[in-house]
């Protein structure tokens, strides 16, 4: 007699579920983005035309830095016309015409938006001066001769040199140089030596300055002696001074 065994029936799998169907893009939302996309960039274009049209005019021009030139002949030497869309100023060209006045040692040009150009100098300071055949020649701190003018208040001539002698005038272009404003307008002229130096003041007095050198303290010497009584004095060593 056999025996049959039947194995059980194997469980049945459940049947996988669909994933769920995206909800389709309504057409009307998708052309909303298309819109909202194609207005940013109409916006973005008319904002980078914008500085190019009467829209962004030059409604003026300021200047900063300038003591010699007034700010009218510097608005002038750019070139810029008012009313000029802010986007067609050329500033490099504006910059070289104001560089071409000999008094402008540095200039600078920019936009200042939305509507001024800005313009940035940096003048030429005239400390002494040395007479030439065609006139007075202006000569700044660092020993540039710069100009051929009248001499501004303040500005020492120095003579006993000229304008070949460049070690010469060096030398006492850094003795105007160190004179401060309180005495500079009590100067009148620098006699150049290559060891001595003399300066005559608009009175009438000498001081000995002796050679071009420790020159910040005879400065500061020259303060004291042209408050003293006396008609000669000798600062050559400004730890010591002399007078008689």
């Amino acid at each position: 007699m056999s025996t049959v065994i039947t194995p059980p029936p194997e469980p049945e799998q459940p049947a996988q579920q669909a994933a769920p169907e995206a909800p389709a893009e309504r057409p009307g939302r998708r052309r909303t983005v298309y819109s909202l996309i194609a207005a940013a960039g109409v916006l973005a274009a008319l904002a980078a035309a914008a500085p190019f049209t009467p829209v962004m005019p030059v409604r003026g021009i300021t200047v900063e830095g300038n003591n010699v030139l007034a700010a009218d002949h510097v608005q002038a030497l750019t070139g810029i016309e008012p009313e000029t869309p802010m986007g067609r100023v050329n500033v490099s060209d504006a910059a070289h015409r104001v560089a071409s006045d000999p008094w402008v040692k540095t200039v600078t040009v920019s936009r200042d938006w939305p509507s001024a150009i800005k313009v940035d100098i940096q003048e030429h300071r005239a400390v002494a001066f040395i007479v030439e055949s065609e006139g007075a020649h202006l000569i700044d701190s660092e020993g540039k001769d710069f100009l051929v003018a009248d001499p501004p208040p303040g500005t020492i001539e120095i003579v006993g040199t000229h304008a070949g002698d460049e070690a010469g005038l060096a030398r006492a272009v850094d003795i105007a140089s160190s004179i401060s404003d309180r005495s500079r307008g009590q100067i009148a002229a620098i006699e150049a030596g290559t060891y001595d130096h003399v300066l005559r003041t608009v009175d009438g007095r000498t001081v000995h300055w002796g050679a071009s050198e420790d020159n910040a303290n005879k400065a500061l010497a020259l303060e004291t002696v042209l408050q003293m009584e006396g008609q000669e004095f000798n600062i050559a060593n400004p730890q010591l001074v002399t007078s008689r």
